[in-house]
């Protein structure tokens, strides 16, 4: 070591020797000296710091791991499921500038099925290849990989095997774990390196049975409903509306009705309506006196667009058909309805079938209320039975 060399090798431990306290050194005396020494104090001090430096690099060596893992490959790279071969290749640097310990082990263990271990040590670039090994567990002795600190120690691994077949889909497979083992056998905590892989595909996230529907609309204070079902005034948030396709009606005097098809998906849905005015009607007159003393009348223009029914019976619970086709249960309000005459049929068991013609105005909501008959009960068999009941016992009394 030259003078420089030296020179900061003795400030650093003059250095650290100022900051230990003076009780250690007496300890650490005893133990060097056991009995007194006529050496100088000085002298002393600096072999204790000397011994000190000493247990302290051997610390930070053992605390620094000895290996480092490159050039993982694992074919096949896709999806791999239960029960598929899988191959894995990689490059363990056991030793580069630091020797591996000649006490401790460099062990490899994988959770695959039938697995088969091919490995080969390369020193300074001569590659000796190792016996092919089966078994879970393949482990390198120190003696293979301490060489000197100048040489370079490499372990190249394949190692071929199967996804065993009940391995969980869509979770991490530990597919190799790479570890260094202590003097006692034991994997030192730091130096562990894993290489995993998902199996199958991700297990993707339920999705709730219910979402949120948020309404709103242009002007505020709207009746909604969801389903023929009266939910509330805009702006309102409508919760628990189970996954699936709703219909969604809007009203508000002096607007259209608002309708349409709402698919909740578990999520959270929003609808903003911007409300139309429903249009006053207007008639403009446009006469002409002709020759022969005739005027042309104003023409209407029928307007076309949508309204609703909202049909209630006494009893409720009456099956609704409008045009044949089934539309509720009532009380019940149908949306969306195009405006003109509709053929509507009131149905429920027990009373008579009621049949009439409703007309739609556009942006208008069809008020239709009125009682069900029961049906009238028809003699049947009783009376005719009775009066044979009469006529044979008549018969009988006549013969005897």
């Amino acid at each position: 070591m030259g003078k420089t060399g030296s020179s900061f090798f003795n400030s650093f431990r003059d250095n650290f020797s100022s900051h230990l306290p003076v009780p250690f050194f007496r300890v650490i005396s005893r133990v060097i000296y056991p009995q007194r020494s006529r050496l100088d104090p000085v002298v002393q001090v600096r072999t204790v710091s000397y011994v000190v430096l000493l247990c302290l690099l051997v610390f930070l060596v053992q605390g620094a791991s000895a290996f480092t893992v490159s050039s993982v490959f694992i074919s096949p790279s896709g999806t791999l499921n239960p029960g598929d071969p899988v191959n894995i290749s990689y490059t363990v640097y056991a030793a580069s500038g630091v020797a591996f310990p000649s006490y401790d082990d460099l062990q490899f263990v994988t959770e695959l099925s039938d697995p088969v271990w091919t490995y080969t040590i390369a020193v300074n670039g001569v590659k000796n290849i190792r016996p092919v090994v089966g078994g879970r567990v393949l482990t390198v002795s120190g003696f293979e990989l301490a060489y000197q600190n100048q040489d370079e120690v490499i372990v190249i691994v394949s190692l071929a095997g199967q996804v065993p077949v009940g391995a969980a889909s869509g979770a991490n497979k530990t597919l190799v774990r790479i570890q260094e083992l202590d003097s006692r056998g034991y994997a030192i905590p730091y130096s562990i390196v894993v290489i995993d892989h998902l199996i199958g595909l991700p297990t993707p996230t339920p999705t709730p049975a219910f979402g949120t529907l948020t309404v709103a609309s242009t002007p505020p204070a709207a009746n909604v409903y969801v389903d023929n079902a009266y939910k509330g005034l805009t702006p309102v948030s409508i919760n628990a509306i189970p996954n699936g396709n709703h219909l969604l009606l809007i009203k508000l005097d002096g607007y259209q009705d608002y309708s349409r098809t709402v698919v909740v998906t578990g999520d959270v849905q929003t609808v903003t309506a911007a409300l139309v005015p429903t249009p006053t009607p207007t008639i403009t007159a446009t006469g002409s006196v002709q020759p022969t003393g005739s005027m042309t009348l104003p023409s209407a223009t029928p307007a076309v667009g949508y309204g609703s029914l909202s049909v209630t019976t006494s009893p409720a619970g009456a099956q609704v058909f409008v045009d044949s086709t089934f539309r509720g249960i009532t009380p019940t309000t149908i949306p969306g309805l195009s405006s003109g005459t509709h053929a509507i049929i009131l149905k429920m068991d027990g009373f008579q079938d009621l049949a009439t013609t409703i007309l739609i105005s556009p942006g208008q909501t069809a008020e239709y209320t009125t009682g069900l008959s029961r049906n009238a009960i028809t003699p049947g068999f009783e009376v005719p039975a009775t009066l044979l009941s009469l006529g044979l016992l008549f018969l009988v009394r006549r013969v005897v």
